[in-house]
């Protein structure tokens, strides 16, 4: 078997490319992807941290929204600056949409970037619950359920996973049924010293994916202060946003591919396309898995629109 896979890079002619073009990608054997860049900078993936769709040809739509971990692309990041609001909301997506635009995966994604750059941090002072001996009488189920929390969000993994199992035994999972097995897996996994050797590693990214589930936890409890925080720090990331960062890469496992994607203000945007043994493919294999994979892309973001201006209208419903 030969030492590598030379990956075909085949730039996909739909939308607005970023800057730094995708030039080249090698898939080698030791699951490490090397992507080379048009602005002569080169990043190394290892496949065993991507994201792997394994259901691209039939979709699981059991789940309100598709989600893919994509990073917000250049042109969202500008349209974002130029359109800033300061509207204060009763609740964190409102307040974030009132900014960002878009749908529930800008929303989430959003969130995840601002986690995973350490702009967002859970343990701000604002974020800490004032030390009180107060009782409500009578006393009510959200005073029971976050009586032991010391911040608003649950960062304690013990207090988290109570919470967690809570909502699912009570069926309030809410928007947690949304996000992949892997970051509820990884969740309930890692116990607080595993978590905090992430952060001494810098492995924020896995840190975030904890992070987020602990933000959808928390978010029927917090205060107008700690709404207006969270998405004030995740605004500051986006502005913050380099023209540099490289795009996601989700690994399409049908398709033996790999996608670099961003987000758009439509959702999901597909960059480029990587075969691996393209040799082994005719041209015409090429173009047909390509518009596949393009055609997935636009009908998840149609699905998403529409469950989220779906969503959109139950709630100004009950305003």
């Amino acid at each position: 078997m030969k030492r590598f896979w030379i990956l075909f890079v085949l730039a996909f002619t739909g939308g607005t490319i970023l800057k730094a073009q995708v030039e080249e990608m090698k898939w080698e054997l030791d699951y490490e992807v090397f992507l080379s860049m048009s602005n002569d900078s080169t990043y190394t993936y290892d496949i065993r941290t991507l994201f792997h769709v394994t259901d691209a040809r039939d979709l699981d739509y059991s789940s309100e929204f598709v989600f893919y971990p994509v990073n917000p692309g250049e042109d969202f990041a500008q349209s974002l600056k130029r359109s800033e609001n300061s509207i204060d909301h009763k609740t964190l997506w409102s307040a974030l949409h009132a900014n960002l635009g878009g749908g529930w995966v800008h929303f989430t994604n959003c969130l995840a970037y601002a986690l995973e750059t350490r702009t967002l941090n859970l343990k701000e002072p604002i974020m800490k619950r004032p030390e009180t001996n107060w009782k409500p009488n009578p006393v009510t189920e959200s005073w029971k359920r976050t009586r032991k929390w010391e911040y608003y969000i649950p960062v304690s993994q013990k207090l988290a996973r109570k919470e967690y199992s809570l909502r699912l035994k009570n069926d309030e999972l809410g928007d947690l049924k949304n996000l992949p097995e892997e970051y509820i897996g990884l969740f309930l996994s890692t116990s607080d010293r595993a978590y905090q050797n992430m952060l001494g590693e810098s492995n924020y990214r896995d840190a975030a994916k904890i992070d987020l589930v602990r933000i959808m936890l928390g978010t029927n409890y917090l205060g107008k202060e700690q709404i207006n925080y969270i998405s004030n720090a995740v605004i500051n990331a986006i502005n913050s946003y380099s023209s540099s960062k490289l795009p996601s890469v989700i690994i399409f496992d049908e398709f033996s591919a790999a996608a670099a994607m961003s987000l758009d203000e439509n959702g999901y945007r597909l960059e480029s396309v990587a075969f691996s043994r393209a040799e082994d493919l005719s041209p015409e294999e090429v173009e047909t898995r390509k518009k596949e994979i393009g055609d997935i892309i636009m009908t998840i973001n149609q699905y998403n629109q529409q469950a989220f201006e779906k969503r959109l209208g139950k709630y100004y419903e009950t305003e």
